[in-house]
């Protein structure tokens, strides 16, 4: 049966997650959609309880990517391309919805036929570090809007399936096909539209050289799009600073004095300066590495698309 709407979901050994999540969805207001789980591997369960949703409700569908072939832009093509809907929306196991509304108000923006992407607003987890809960609100802020910027995020972001047909996901990139996405989306006229209303809270559990490893994939793919995009730079301010390290240094130092400064009203957990030190150190050191040195290829997948956890 045709549903109006495809959740696309992205797993690895995300079981736990995945029993908080798959609830949210299902009690969502507007019930003209599926699921599309996309799972890399799973060990921990995770397949069990997809299959047990699979049983008990003919909303939800499981299909696999191999693990030597994985890479983002990859499982979210396998992902939209086995829906169904009109629109797509991709879903990280680790954001869950904060309202049975979450998917009517990611979706309702597509009323206006010029609009084909929206992404939603991701709240801090209370588990989630204090350093990236401050990334995180500090990307996901202010009214709802058509944004001029090219920022997005797949985390909670929803695409006309239409214009995925067009454009589809660079399954090359080592992060931010997202982004990449947007690019030519806009590059063809379509409009971005952040979604305030339509909110998850967005659970980041990851160890330091975790945190490294991401950004330093995210800065690799990061140099590749501006490659792609050089006449867009201008239009979107998208350039690259001619001292990588001093610019990492000026956003390790501005970084800490944000958190610093930000602890004092915030309501998010923290817990000592050491814990601030080591993300913003992290953060920083993994994207001067990702512009300045390459990466064995051999050690790319799994640093980079299966790294441990906490």
């Amino acid at each position: 049966m045709n549903k109006k709407f495809s959740i696309v979901v992205r797993c690895l050994n995300e079981n736990e997650n995945l029993k908080t999540l798959i609830p949210l969805i299902l009690k969502q207001t507007c019930k003209d959609f599926e699921i599309i789980f996309v799972d890399s591997g799973s060990t921990d369960g995770t397949l069990e309880t997809i299959k047990n949703f699979l049983n008990s409700s003919n909303n939800v569908q499981l299909t696999h990517i191999k693990k030597e072939e994985f890479t983002f832009g990859k499982s979210l093509n396998i992902g939209f391309s086995k829906a169904q809907g009109e629109i797509v929306i991709s879903l990280s196991a680790h954001c869950f919805p904060t309202s049975e509304e979450w998917l009517k108000n990611i979706t309702q923006p597509f009323l206006d036929k010029n609009i084909g992407i929206v992404y939603g607003k991701q709240s801090p987890h209370v588990n989630t570090r204090f350093s990236e809960a401050s990334v995180q609100e500090k990307w996901f802020s202010g009214e709802s809007m058509i944004k001029e910027d090219i920022f997005l995020n797949n985390g909670n972001a929803a695409y006309r399936k239409s214009l995925w047909e067009e454009v589809k996901f660079d399954e090359t990139l080592t992060g931010l096909e997202d982004i990449n996405f947007g690019l030519f989306a806009k590059s063809k006229g379509w409009k971005l539209y952040y979604s305030k209303e339509s909110n998850v809270q967005h659970l980041h559990k990851e160890n330091y050289k975790t945190i490294r490893n991401r950004y330093r994939r995210e800065a690799e793919a990061l140099k590749i799009i501006f490659d792609e995009h050089e006449i867009y730079s201008s239009k979107y301010n998208l350039t690259l600073y001619s001292s990588t390290f001093i610019a990492c240094m000026q956003g390790f130092v501005r970084g800490i004095i944000y958190d610093i400064r930000k602890r004092r009203y915030s309501e998010l957990p923290f817990k000592n300066l050491i814990d601030i030190l080591k993300y913003r150190y992290n953060q920083y050191y993994g994207t001067y590495n990702g512009f300045n040195k390459t990466i064995n290829k051999n050690k790319m997948t799994e640093m980079y698309f299966y790294p441990p956890k906490i």
